[in-house]
This record gives structure tokens, C-alpha cells and sequence, in this order.
């Protein structure tokens, strides 16, 4: 399978010539923490190694790990991997620091589960300080053990970490858009500190997305949040995945500190007759709430 991952845009010059713009990863190594189950972290896989880049999987099921390496290896790269929960931090760094050919780096590991939506009023500080582990002090921890090795052997590299739209504050995510704010202000502080060091930080901020967590069929054709979304449907996760490539590729050189929303236009909605978000559609969710 050809590794070389391209974007042909067509411009008008004065021969009206084509010109073809090419993304290529080719001989870079990228970190993904999270890289498997289905979602963004699969995607993420894939496309960077559709681009030519070798991967480095971290995921805290093995099962996911296995069908990650294989559909990177079916691409023709190089797949190494291993069990980590984010939450060991010490584990995180030594697994990491493993792999000194690591130069790319995307954080993938967040979200938020069910047991940890609340109301404020009752917001339990366990669900807030296990969302900051899970959305923000790994992500502190992977960037810096990656960025202390690359500038330690003067080498660049590019780094994404996935925020949310959720950043900007949502009912019943309080913990979840705190954290996610936190790795927004941490991205441009790691950006300013390491750019001299020619070592790029962004972020991509996904809106609503269909992936194996949502509780909705990827292709619902009676989705009431799609209405609600400028370009009338969910995200997929290779929409997000794309969004990272660019971010690591050559054609963002001159890009960095910076978070891109990638949400279908303006998708944080209002709420409902239940006083809930419109885009909390699982149903496991919903009946925590609509009693």
C-alpha cells in the first residue's frame, strides 16, 4: 500500500498548471497515547500511517493495541505498542522513555464516562480530580518526557493534544471542560517554551463525534443533533485524525500555540426539556438525568 498521504489542490498559475501538495511523514516515528478502541485513537493510527509515519501505540486494552498494530502494519509501517493506563504516571514516562525515536506526539486519551456526569451542586471531587488525570496530567507528562529527549539531542518535532469544545464550559462537564481548558493554556505554554527548540504544540478541539462511546449508530439518519451542527452532521474520527496530520506535517511549519476547532461549525447547542446538553445522546446518560 503507498504510504505517501496526498492533498492535490488545483491553483491557477500563469501556465494553468496543476500543482500537487504532498503530505509526507516518512522516517518520523509518532507517539499515540490512546491509539486504538475503534474511535480517534484508531484514526489517528491510520492516517498518520497513511502519511508514512511509523507508530508508537499506548492503549489500556491490549485487544485494542493487537488490531492497531495489524492495521498499521497492513499499511505498510512499522507498529510498536504497549499496555499503559494513563493514570500511572510513572509507567507513562518509562514506557515512553523507551522510545527515543519518538519525534511525533498526539494525545488521544479523554473524554468522559458515565459515572463521572454531574450537576455542580453536587459534583464529586473524585469524578473532578480523576478527569484531570485523564484529560490533562498525562498529557503534561507524554509531551514533556518526548520534548526533554528531543531537545536533549537538538532534534524538531511536532506535537497535538485533543481538547474539546467542552474547554469553553458545558453543563454537567464541569471537571471535563476544566481539564480540557487546562491542556488548552498548557499546549501554549509548551508551544512558547519549546518553539526555539524547533518543537511545534498544538491542539485540536473536536466537537460532537461519532465513535464506539456516543450510544448512536455512526450513520443515524434521524440524529436530533446533526440539525443543530452548521454542517449538518457529527464528526467522524477521521475527520479529527486529518486535522492532526496537517498539524504534524510540514505544510503547518509555521503553526504552533494554537487550538483548531474542529466541530462542523458551532455544535455546542442548547438545552433540552431536560435541562441537558442537545448533543448528550447516550442513553445511559440520559437516564441519569431525565428521572
Amino acid at each position: 500500500m503507498c504510504s505517501l498521504f496526498q492533498i492535490e489542490i488545483r491553483l491557477t498559475v500563469r501556465d494553468d498548471a496543476d500543482m500537487t501538495i504532498e503530505i509526507s511523514l516518512t522516517g518520523r516515528t509518532a507517539l499515540v497515547v490512546g491509539g486504538g478502541g475503534g474511535g480517534i485513537g484508531s484514526s489517528v493510527c491510520h492516517r498518520l500511517a497513511d502519511a508514512g509515519a511509523d507508530i508508537v501505540a499506548l492503549s489500556a486494552v491490549a485487544a485494542d493495541l493487537n488490531a492497531t498494530q495489524a492495521e498499521v502494519e497492513q499499511r505498510g509501517q512499522q507498529c510498536a505498542s504497549a499496555v499503559v493506563d494513563v493514570h500511572d504516571l510513572e509507567t507513562l514516562r518509562s514506557t515512553i522513555e523507551n522510545h527515543p525515536e519518538v519525534d511525533l506526539v498526539v494525545n488521544v486519551v479523554g473524554g468522559v464516562t458515565v459515572p463521572h456526569w454531574h450537576r455542580l451542586h453536587d459534583y464529586p471531587i473524585e469524578s473532578f480530580d480523576h478527569l484531570l488525570t485523564t484529560n490533562l496530567r498525562y498529557a503534561f507528562t507524554s509531551c514533556q518526557t518526548v520534548a526533554a529527549r528531543l531537545i536533549a539531542d537538538a532534534r524538531p518535532g511536532a506535537m497535538v493534544n485533543i481538547s474539546s469544545i467542552a474547554s469553553k464550559g458545558q453543563p454537567l462537564l464541569a471537571g471535563y471542560g476544566a481539564a480540557k481548558a487546562g491542556l488548552d493554556s498548557l499546549t501554549r505554554s509548551m508551544a512558547m517554551e519549546w518553539g526555539r527548540r524547533g518543537i511545534r504544540v498544538n491542539n485540536v478541539a473536536p466537537g460532537t463525534v461519532n465513535t464506539p462511546r456516543s450510544g448512536r449508530p455512526v450513520d443515524d439518519p434521524d440524529d436530533p443533533l446533526a440539525k443543530g451542527i452548521t454542517l449538518g452532521r457529527r464528526g467522524t474520527p477521521t475527520d479529527i485524525a486529518n486535522a492532526c496530520v496537517y498539524l504534524l506535517s510540514d505544510l503547518a511549519a509555521y503553526v504552533t500555540g494554537q487550538t483548531l476547532d474542529v466541530d462542523g461549525g458551532p455544535s455546542r447547542g442548547a438545552l433540552d426539556e431536560y435541562d441537558l446538553p442537545v448533543f448528550v445522546t447516550n442513553p445511559a446518560i440520559r437516564a441519569r438525568f431525565e428521572s
